[in-house]
C-alpha cells in the first residue's frame, strides 16, 4: 500500500531515536534511562494528539483480551490498597506501574504504524546496545575514563568498580539479548548483524565478569523455554532428546554459577540450596517473607511495603544483615506478600495468557517475533526471581519498552518496506 504522509517528520525521527536509546542508556545509570523514557513519552503524546491512527491502535490494544486481563490484574492488586501499611506509597507504585504499561503500549502504537521510525528506532537500539557493552568491557580492561564520564563517577571508585557496581546494567543487558538476536534474524539491514553479533558476545562476557547470577538464571530460563518451543515445533527426535539436552545445559550453567566468586558463604537456611548458588542472606529474606505471607494471605501488606512490616529491619543473628532490607528479591514472593492471593492470581493469569498466546502464534506461523517475546519474558521474569524489586521503575520500563519494540518490529524475513496497515500479530495488547 502507499505510505501516507508522515506528519511532524522531525518529531517522529526524534521520538524513534530516543526510544531506541532508552534501554541501552542504562549504561549511564537508572536516572538517564527513566529520563529518556519520559522524554519519549512527551514526544509520542504530541504525535498521538495529531495522528488518530496512533490513538486507534492504542485503544485496540487496551481493549483486547490481554489488555482486559491486565486491567483485571491491576484491579486485583488495587484491593490491597485500602489496608496497606502505607496507602500513599502503595498507590504510587500501583499507579506508576499502570502508567508504564500504558506508555509502552503507546510507544508500540507509534512504531507499528511508521516504518521509517521503526527502522530508525531499532538501528539506534542496536548501535546503543553495542556501544554501551563495549564501554563497560573497556572499563573492566582498565580504560575507565569514557565510562566514568558517561556515568559521572569519578570520586571514591575502587578498582573493582566496573565489575561490582554494574550489575544492574548487566541485568538490563541480559534483557536486551533476546531482542538483539531476534534483530539479527529479522532486520532488513544486514550489516547490522555484525554489530549485533559483537554486542551479544560482549554482553555474555559482561554477565560473567559482573557476577550477575540472577541475570544468568534469566538467560537459562530463556534458553530452556525457547529450545523447548523449537523442539515442539520440530517434533520427532528433537522433542525426544530435548530433556537430555536441557538437563545437560542447565547442569553446566548451574555448575558455572556455583563456581563464580561471591560474598563469603554463610550457613544456608535450607540444606538443599547451597549458598554458592543463592547466598544465605537471600535465603533468610525468602524464609522471613514466606512466614509473613501467612499473616495476611488474602490482601497482603500493601504494594511496595514489605520492608516496613514488623521485624523486617531486625538484624539476623550471625549474619549482620536485616531480615528484609528493602524487598524480597523474588517477584512472586513480593507480589504475593504485598497484594495477597487476590492480587497475585490475576497477575499469574495475565502472564500465562501472554505466554500461551505467543507460543500458539509461533507454533502456528513460525515467526521469530513470538520467540523473541517469549525469550525476553523468560529473562525478565526469571531474573526477577532473584534480584530487584518488581516495582523498580527502571526495571519495569526495560521490560515493557523492549516488549513494545519487539512487537512493533519487522516480521520474520525482514519486513520493513512500508507502514503497518494493522497491528502486528505480537502487539503487546492484541489477541
Amino acid at each position: 500500500m502507499t505510505e501516507p504522509a508522515r506528519n511532524l517528520p522531525l518529531l517522529r525521527d526524534a521520538a524513534a531515536v530516543v526510544l531506541g536509546l532508552t534501554v541501552p542508556a542504562m549504561v549511564s545509570g537508572r536516572a538517564v534511562l527513566q529520563g529518556l523514557a519520559a522524554l519519549a513519552l512527551v514526544l509520542v503524546v504530541i504525535l498521538a494528539a495529531t495522528d488518530p491512527s496512533i490513538r486507534r491502535r492504542w485503544r485496540a490494544a487496551a481493549t483486547s483480551r490481554l489488555g482486559l486481563l491486565v486491567l483485571i490484574a491491576f484491579a486485583g492488586m488495587a484491593v490491597s490498597l485500602p489496608g496497606s501499611i502505607d496507602p500513599l506509597r502503595s498507590a504510587d507504585a500501583w499507579a506508576r506501574t499502570f502508567a508504564y504499561i500504558g506508555a509502552c503500549v503507546l510507544f508500540w502504537a507509534f512504531l507499528a504504524g511508521d516504518a521509517r521510525a521503526r527502522r530508525l528506532c531499532l538501528t539506534t537500539f542496536v548501535i546503543g546496545a553495542a556501544a554501551g557493552a563495549v564501554l563497560v568491557a573497556l572499563a573492566q580492561l582498565g580504560f575507565r575514563l569514557p565510562l566514568q564520564v558517561l556515568r559521572n563517577a569519578f570520586v571514591g571508585k575502587p578498582s573493582t568498580w566496573a565489575f561490582l557496581d554494574l550489575k544492574a546494567y548487566a541485568a538490563a543487558a541480559a534483557c536486551m539479548l533476546p531482542v538483539l538476536i531476534w534483530l539479527a534474524v529479522t532486520h532488513a539491514c544486514r550489516p547490522l548483524r555484525w554489530i549485533v553479533g559483537a554486542a551479544v558476545t560482549v554482553i555474555l562476557c559482561l554477565l560473567i565478569t559482573t557476577g550477575n547470577k540472577s541475570a544468568i538464571a534469566g538467560l537459562l530460563a530463556a534458553g530452556l523455554a525457547v529450545s523447548l518451543i523449537l523442539a515442539v515445533r520440530q517434533r520427532g527426535r528433537w522433542l525426544a532428546v530435548w530433556p537430555l539436552l536441557a538437563a545437560a545445559f542447565a547442569g553446566m550453567v548451574v555448575a558455572g554459577v556455583y563456581e563464580m566468586p561471591d560474598v563469603p558463604p554463610a550457613s544456608a537456611v535450607w540444606a538443599w540450596m547451597p549458598p554458592e548458588l543463592v547466598d544465605a542472606h537471600r535465603q533468610q529474606i525468602w524464609n522471613f517473607t514466606l512466614g509473613k505471607i501467612t499473616e495476611a494471605p488474602w490482601t497482603g501488606f500493601g504494594i511496595n511495603c514489605l520492608d516496613r512490616i514488623p521485624g523486617a529491619r531486625q538484624i539476623i543473628p550471625g549474619l549482620a544483615a536485616e531480615h528484609l532490607p528493602s524487598h524480597p528479591h523474588n517477584w512472586m514472593l513480593e507480589v504475593l506478600g504485598e497484594t495477597g492471593v487476590i492480587g497475585f492470581l490475576p497477575v499469574l493469569v495475565a502472564l500465562a495468557w501472554f505466554v500461551a498466546r505467543e507460543t500458539r502464534r509461533y507454533l502456528a506461523g513460525g515467526g521469530a517475533t513470538g520467540l523473541a517475546q517469549l525469550g525476553l519474558a523468560a529473562v525478565f521474569w526469571g531474573s526477577s526471581l532473584f534480584n530487584f524489586s518488581i516495582w523498580s521503575s527502571w526495571w519495569l520500563i526495560t521490560f515493557f519498552l523492549l516488549a513494545a519494540l519487539t512487537a512493533a518490529g519487522p516480521a520474520a524475513g525482514g519486513e520493513d518496506s512500508g507502514p503497518a496497515s494493522r497491528p502486528p500479530a505480537s502487539a503487546p495488547g492484541t489477541g
